[in-house]
C-alpha cells in the first residue's frame, strides 16, 4: 500500500460497513487506501490530517454519533473530497435515515447517499463510488496535467489561457518562467518576449497561442464546411447544445458555431443542484462536454473559436453567415443562442485588476487559485450563489454583495441554506463604487462599497472579486431584419407584430413561438426576450425549436 493514495475513508459502525469494506477493498486497493475509522471521529480525522493524507470520499453511516460535525470539519480540511451518507438498503423508508440525510444535505454537509451494497460485485454501489472519485480526481487535477504553461499568474491572458483549456476539459499546470523545466520550453519558443507560453502533450510549444491555435492543439476542428447546411447554430451553451442534439438526431446537417469554449455562462457553473437527473449536481463544464459529445456522435459538425460577425437573409433561399477571419456559410436555417455575458460593473479602478483579481465568473480555475484569501462576490441570483459556495471550499472569508434587501426575491432557497451553513457572509443594500490597490500593486486589495440606503461608504478587504450581475446579449453583429429590444434582446414569437407589425412581419402566418422577424431565424436562451434564466429553460427551448426549423424547412421546400 502506497503511503501517498488517497484515502477513502469508511465511518459505518452498523450493517452497511463490513459489505461496504467488503465492496471497497475488492475494487479501489491499491490505488486508493481504504481506511475505517470508528467514533470519536475526530480523532481519525487528526491522524490523516497530521499526515498530511488525502481523503478523496468520504462514506459515512447515518447513525454515526458524531457524523455532522466531523463531515463539516472535513468539508472544510478537504474541500474537494467528496462525501456522501451510506445507508442500509429500503433505508430511505425509515423516518429518522430519511430527516437525517436531507438535513445533511441541506446544510451542504454531503454531496448525496449510496446504497450500501449487497456483494463485492454490486455495480449500482460503484457507479454511484466511481462517480464521486471521478468528480473529487476532476476537482484536483488528480491525472497529470496534458498541458504545461510558462507565464506570470498574475497576468491576464495567462489566466484567460489556463481557464479556456480547464473548461474544454484539459486543465495545465503553471510554471513561473523562472523554473526549470520552464527554461527548456522558453528556449524552444519562437519568441523569449511572449507573455504565455504552452507546452502541448505532443511535445510542440505555442507562443501566445489564439483561441483558435488551443482549439486546435485540444484536438477540436476550428474548420467551416464547405458545403450549405441545413441549420447553423450560432453558440453552444445549453440551449445550443440542445438545438445541434435534436436537429442532428433528426437528420438536419447541422453546424455549431462557438466562439468560447462550449457551455456557455452555464460552463463556468461548479455545480449545478437543480437540474433534472443530477441528484448530486452538476458541473457546467461537465453538463456542456456531455452535451457536446452527444451532438457530435450524432453528427453535428462543430467549429470551435469561430464568431459569427454577419447574418445576410436570403430572398427565401436561406442565410449567409460571416465567421471571423472573411469566412462565409450557408445555411437554410438559423438558430441564434449566443446567450449573455456578466454586465461589466461601470468602476474604473477595477480595470487594472481584471483577469487578475477581478474576474466575471468564477471557473474552477479562478476559485482554486483564491485559497487563505478573502473574497467577495457581487450579485444575488443563483450564479452568484454558486460561485459564493465554491469559493467557499477554499478562500479564508466570502461574503456576497447584494443591491436588494435580502437574497429571496433572486435565489433558490437550497442555494441560500447552504449559503449560510458554509458561513458565506452576505452585505445587503450595497453596491461596489470604487477599488484599491494591494500593497504590491498588482493586484486588488479592497473594495469600497455604497450602502444604497444610506450613502455611507465603507472599505472592505478585498483579495479578489467575482461579479456575477446583469446579462448582456450578444447582438450586435445581426442585421436590421432581426427585431431587437433596446436592451439588444431578440424579439420573438407573437411580440414580433406587436411590437414590429406587418413591416417586420410582412408573411401570411404568424411567426413560430421561437421564432424571430426574419422567417427562419430562431432565437433560444438566454439571447431572446423573456427567456427564463435558468439551465433547464434553455435546454427546453433548443429542443422544442426544431420543430419549427422542420416546419419552416418544409414551407421553403413547397415554394
Amino acid at each position: 500500500m502506497r503511503a501517498s493514495a488517497p484515502v477513502i475513508l469508511l465511518a459505518a459502525p452498523g450493517t452497511a460497513g463490513p459489505a461496504a469494506l467488503a465492496a471497497l477493498r475488492s475494487r479501489y486497493e491499491p490505488e486508493y487506501e481504504i481506511v475505517v475509522v470508528e467514533p470519536p471521529l475526530d480523532a481519525s480525522l487528526d491522524a490523516l490530517d497530521a499526515a498530511g493524507r488525502s481523503v478523496a470520499l468520504a462514506l459515512v453511516a447515518a447513525s454515526a454519533a458524531d457524523a455532522e460535525p466531523a463531515l463539516g470539519r472535513m468539508r472544510r480540511r478537504w474541500p474537494d473530497g467528496r462525501r456522501a451518507v451510506l445507508i442500509d438498503w429500503g433505508g430511505w423508508a425509515d423516518p429518522d435515515t430519511t430527516r437525517r440525510v436531507l438535513e445533511l444535505a441541506a446544510q451542504g454537509r454531503v454531496d448525496g447517499y449510496l446504497v450500501a451494497p449487497d456483494s463485492p460485485h454490486d455495480e449500482s454501489f460503484h457507479h454511484e463510488v466511481t462517480g464521486y472519485l471521478r468528480e473529487w480526481a476532476a476537482a484536483t487535477a488528480a491525472h497529470p496535467a496534458r498541458f504545461t504553461l510558462v507565464g506570470d499568474d498574475g497576468d491576464p491572458r495567462v489566466h484567460a489561457v489556463r481557464a479556456r483549456l480547464a473548461r474544454q476539459g484539459t486543465p495545465a499546470r503553471l510554471l513561473r518562467p523562472g523554473h526549470p523545466e520552464a527554461l527548456e520550453l522558453v528556449d524552444r519558443a519562437a519568441s523569449r518576449a511572449a507573455s504565455v507560453i504552452v507546452g502541448t502533450p505532443g511535445g510542440g510549444v505555442l507562443t501566445d497561442p489564439t483561441d483558435a491555435d488551443l482549439a486546435r492543439a485540444v484536438g477540436l476542428s476550428t474548420e467551416l464546411p464547405a458545403r450549405d447546411v441545413d441549420l447553423a447554430v450560432v453558440g453552444a451553451g445549453p440551449a445550443g447544445l440542445a438545438a445541434a442534439v435534436y436537429a442532428a438526431s433528426e437528420g438536419l446537417d447541422t453546424l455549431v458555431l462557438e466562439s468560447d469554449a462550449v457551455g456557455g455562462q452555464a460552463g463556468s457553473s461548479s455545480l449545478i443542484r437543480n437540474y433534472l437527473g443530477f441528484p448530486r449536481g452538476v458541473s457546467g463544464a461537465d453538463l456542456a462536454l456531455r452535451a457536446y459529445r452527444q451532438a457530435w456522435v450524432f453528427g453535428a459538425t462543430v467549429a470551435h473559436a469561430r464568431r459569427a460577425t454577419g447574418l445576410r437573409v436570403g430572398e427565401g433561399s436561406g442565410f449567409e453567415l460571416t465567421v471571423d477571419g472573411g469566412e462565409r456559410v450557408r445555411a437554410r436555417a438559423v438558430v441564434l443562442a449566443t446567450g449573455v455575458s456578466y454586465r461589466r460593473l461601470r468602476v474604473p479602478a477595477l480595470r487594472a485588476f481584471v483577469g487578475a483579481s477581478v474576474f466575471y465568473g468564477a471557473s474552477a480555475v479562478e476559485a482554486r487559485a483564491q485559497r487563505g484569501r478573502e473574497v467577495l462576490v457581487v450579485g444575488g441570483g443563483n450564479s452568484a450563489g454558486q460561485a459564493a459556495l465554491h469559493l467557499a471550499r477554499f478562500a479564508r472569508t466570502v461574503s456576497l454583495v447584494v443591491r436588494g434587501p435580502s437574497l429571496a426575491a433572486s435565489m433558490s432557497q437550497y442555494l441560500i441554506d447552504e449559503l449560510a451553513d458554509a458561513g458565506v457572509g452576505l452585505r445587503t443594500r450595497a453596491r461596489v463604487v470604487d477599488a484599491r490597490p494591494s500593497a504590491v500593486g498588482d493586484r486588488l486589495g479592497a473594495v469600497v462599497l455604497e450602502h444604497t440606503d444610506t450613502g455611507d461608504r465603507d472599505e472592505i478587504p478585498a483579495d479578489a472579486l467575482f461579479i456575477t450581475i446583469g446579462a448582456r446579449p450578444h447582438t450586435d453583429w445581426l442585421p436590421a431584419e432581426v427585431l431587437r429590444d433596446q436592451w439588444g434582446s431578440v424579439i420573438t414569437g407573437a411580440e414580433v407584430l406587436a411590437e414590429g407589425g406587418r413591416r417586420a412581419w410582412p408573411h401570411g402566418r404568424p411567426p413560430e413561438p421561437l421564432e424571430t422577424s426574419a422567417a427562419g431565424c430562431f432565437a433560444v436562451g438566454d439571447v431572446r426576450r423573456g427567456s427564463v434564466k435558468r439551465v433547464a429553460s434553455a435546454v427546453g427551448e433548443g429542443s422544442v425549436v426544431v420543430s419549427s426549423v422542420h416546419r419552416h424547412l418544409g414551407e421553403v421546400e413547397l415554394g
